[in-house]
């Protein structure tokens, strides 16, 4: 056993405890943990609807305050849901974490069940399972504690050693429980507001593409020049408005190539992750290096080209019509010829597509 996990086992021993077997029509409070990143959010929805297939009576879903957005707009049948907000576990303290689990309980009671959807094997972590001390849990990082439910082997098999998609080890995961079965698929629920408000803008721009430029960090966001020469190919190749899709860190040189290139645009509304989302859902096809803008993509099937500086089986594309580039090292560095034979093949793709279906 490595000397790492040793000491995890022995630190972690001490927040411990005894879980009950889990009998699914007994369950009626669930907590799902998730205090993290947007597509991590997104990849849940699965644990979301074979909840509320079985249906359970309360929902609560413990967002970060960067995630949120992705349940501002979620519905559930049946169930009544709760959406409460933390740090980013990252940077939360031990004393929030606390707090946050122990009001939980005061409020609405020990939850039934406990979905440790953060799949990190950290201290802090394991402070808000043992404060909040659920029936029992589930996790998929593969440990061994007495907390977690012994139904969770095939799925941790899955995310530790096969690495498979996000989605499909959460959907597999309540399908071992006795839940009930449900795709595997990222969702982002949008409002009826930011939809209307984006197509006010874009609605008469035809079909368009959707381009991202920037990732969560510095090695997966393109450069100006690089994005110049993007966009020059795609104008090359077809005569689509292009839309770019950014962050508040991308106002500045979304503004410029706005400027300085023909049938190139913005949303002129502040930046939102529910208004990039409503641009992705309307695109024709999405570009992107981040994996937040890929998984709104697949969640509503966009067509789209993922560039990737390293391939993550975790992450893919989860639309019927998707291609990959993998460049291997910073994002800048991405093959321009590969670009341009890539976007010609899955423009062609899309056209075949669409005329089967028509």
């Amino acid at each position: 056993m490595p000397l790492l996990t040793m000491f995890r086992n022995i630190i972690f021993s001490f927040y411990d405890y005894n879980a009950k077997s889990i009998h699914i029509n007994d369950v009626k409070f669930v907590v799902i943990h998730i205090p993290d990143q947007i597509g991590d959010a997104m990849a849940i929805y699965p644990l979301i609807r074979a909840l509320e297939q079985q249906p359970i009576a309360h929902l609560l879903i413990v967002s970060s305050t960067l995630n949120k957005p992705v349940f501002e707009a979620l519905t559930l049948n049946n169930t009544k849901l709760t959406v409460t907000t933390m740090t980013m576990q990252d940077h939360a303290t031990i004393a929030e974490i606390k707090k946050l689990a122990t009001a939980i309980k005061e409020q609405y009671g020990t939850p039934d069940l406990c979905i440790e959807a953060m799949r990190k094997k950290n201290f802090k972590t394991m402070v808000f399972i043992r404060t909040l001390k659920a029936g029992t849990n589930f996790q998929v990082v593969g440990l061994t504690q007495k907390c977690y439910s012994p139904l969770c082997k095939i799925a941790s098999r899955m995310d530790q050693h096969l690495r498979a998609p996000v989605p499909m080890t959460w959907a597999t995961l309540m399908r071992d429980a006795g839940f009930p079965a449900v795709a595997a698929k990222y969702e982002f629920p949008l409002s009826t507001e930011s939809i209307t408000e984006v197509r006010k803008e874009m609605g008469a721009l035809g079909p368009y593409i959707a381009m991202n430029l920037e990732g969560s960090i510095a090695a997966r966001t393109f450069s100006y020049a690089v994005a110049q020469n993007l966009i020059a190919i795609i104008q090359r190749i077809c005569d689509m408005p292009i839309v770019i899709v950014h962050g508040p860190k991308g106002i500045e040189s979304a503004e410029k190539l706005v400027e300085s290139r023909r049938n190139v645009y913005r949303l002129t509304l502040p930046p939102t992750l529910m208004r990039s989302a409503s641009i992705i859902k309307d695109a024709f096809l999405a570009i992107t290096p981040d994996t937040s803008i890929l998984h709104m993509a697949s969640a509503y099937n966009i067509p789209a080209i993922a560039i990737y500086v390293d391939y993550k089986t975790r992450w893919p594309t989860m639309q019927d019509i998707a291609e990959n580039i993998v460049v291997g090292k910073d994002i800048d560095h991405i093959n321009m010829n590969e670009f341009e034979v890539t976007l010609r093949r899955i423009l062609m793709r899309i056209d075949r597509q669409s005329r089967s279906v028509g």
